[in-house]
């Protein structure tokens, strides 16, 4: 019998949160507003690697696509250049571009510049034999600039070919657990609200709307809310909190209504948020991950009291 405990080792260490180094700091500032030296030099490892692998065009395919997110003025270089001077042209490359085009460079390797890995064969047609697919040299970048990202502390997860603002792994549970219960045809509109706020959230490092963040996922709650307990014939979410807060027949503590008042008065008053509040605080990538987490709460614990009270939702 084969000595399965290796594998099962491997499965655990691949489930972990990042590499070692992220896992053990006792503190983790996350970082949002730059890519550091350190990840550019890391970037171009992982370019150098891919170049290698045969996974992405040649140097001179790398250069022409830095000088087009640079803006800069085409270079064409003759094929007489030693691979130091490819080098150290990408790395003055990478190193110019304004912490956001780095991003954008990322999202090219993944969908411009990945390619089939292969060789042609000996035949007189030279056909081109594929070793690796580009779907799965897709992967292999995913994966690398993911581990990138986490060894660097960047706020930011690259997944499905784009970089998105990285959330706890509580939140992402939350969410996930929301989207599921708001698969009910009643909870379209909540669904549908919740989703921008995702979207917002997830904009590109260079664009973060944290407002409309917390305002769509304020707004989700409250189409839930209505859409769920019809009967309140509530027009705004504080309404239905105080529907909710009198009905005997529900379990719905005063105290705890008082949680969903605290959300809906962040949206009211928050900068810039729904009213153009400007003194009810910034809603900064903290608060808006907090709050998309806590309107995910709302809108489950919404869902098991319509179900409670025979209000035949789905869980």
């Amino acid at each position: 019998m084969k000595d399965l405990s290796g594998i099962e080792e491997r499965k655990v260490v691949m489930a972990l949160p990042g590499p070692f180094s992220s896992r053990t700091q006792a503190k983790r500032h996350q970082i949002a507003d730059d890519f550091p030296e350190t990840a550019r030099i890391g970037l171009l490892h992982l370019v150098r690697d891919l170049i290698d692998k045969g996974y992405i065009g040649g140097w001179p395919a790398v250069i022409r696509e830095l000088q087009r997110i640079a803006r800069a003025t085409p270079v064409e270089y003759g094929s007489n250049r030693t691979e130091e001077f490819y080098v150290e042209t990408v790395e003055e490359l990478i190193t110019a571009l304004p912490w956001e085009k780095v991003y954008d460079f990322c999202e090219r390797l993944h969908s411009y510049l990945a390619k089939d890995a292969g060789y042609y064969n000996d035949d007189y047609e030279q056909e081109f034999i594929i070793r690796t697919p580009k779907s799965e040299v897709q992967e292999f970048i995913t994966s690398e600039l993911q581990q990138l990202f986490h060894e660097e502390k960047l706020a930011f997860d690259f997944s499905d070919g784009s970089v998105q603002r990285r959330g706890r792994r509580h939140t992402a549970e939350k969410i996930t657990k929301a989207q599921t219960v708001m698969g009910d045809h009643r909870l379209v509109s909540a669904l549908t609200h919740y989703n921008k706020a995702l979207q917002f959230f997830r904009n590109p490092p260079s664009k973060p709307d944290f407002e409309n963040t917390v305002k769509e996922a304020v707004c989700a709650v409250e189409a839930a809310g209505k859409a769920l307990f019809p009967t309140s014939k509530a027009t705004k979410l504080g309404d239905l909190i105080k529907w909710l807060a009198n009905n005997k027949d529900l379990e719905f503590p005063k105290s705890i209504s008082v949680t969903f008042a605290g959300l809906y008065g962040f949206r009211g008053s928050g900068e810039g948020v729904a009213h153009g509040g400007t003194e009810g605080g910034a809603a900064t990538a903290e608060l808006a991950e907090y709050v998309l987490s806590v309107a995910a709460s709302q809108i489950i614990l919404l869902v098991d009291l319509a179900q409670a009270n025979d209000q035949d939702v789905p869980f």
